[in-house]
């Protein structure tokens, strides 16, 4: 199962944590009126303005200054996917991290992906078109997806 196929099945069910201080981060969900899903731009895991939202460009969690944010490129300790009970993705830009073999995507590819799942607006940074940053995530991603494969398909067995 590749990455993006396992995201599309976690949809509603997999959920975000900071592994910096175990805050929840919101459900990994494409349901934008779901007060707890990462694509509701109104509630507290998707906003621009939540402290707990990893969309705030000015939070702690989100950015590319946050401390425990994915967009930052040297986060040490980035949020994670929980899925059933066990940590199974590494949401990060930083791309020399090492978190026990655990496959690392780029958080504009799971933005992106939930966005497609859902239909939601596109405003994650203003600055450059949705196919570029889906371009940009996606190549991001890629040298995790070949590593990964065979850790997803454990999971699954």
């Amino acid at each position: 199962m590749s990455i993006p196929q396992f995201l599309a099945a976690a949809n509603g069910i997999a959920q975000l944590w900071s592994s910096a201080d175990g805050q929840f981060l919101g459900l990994l969900s494409s349901d934008r009126y779901d007060m707890n899903s990462i694509s509701n731009l109104d509630g507290i895991y998707g906003s621009l303005n939540d402290t707990c939202s990893i969309r705030n460009p000015h939070g702690l969690y989100g950015g590319i200054h946050g401390g425990h944010s994915p967009f930052n490129p040297y986060c040490g300790k980035p949020p994670v996917v929980s899925y059933q009970n066990q940590i199974v993705l590494v949401i990060t830009r930083n791309i020399s991290i090492q978190m026990n073999g655990l496959p690392r995507i780029d958080p504009d590819f799971m933005l992106g992906v939930y966005m497609q799942l859902g239909y939601s607006p596109n405003i994650f940074y203003p600055t450059s078109t949705p196919m570029d940053r889906l371009n940009q995530a996606a190549c991001n991603t890629q040298q995790s997806l070949n590593q990964s494969a065979v850790i997803i398909a454990s999971m699954f067995r």
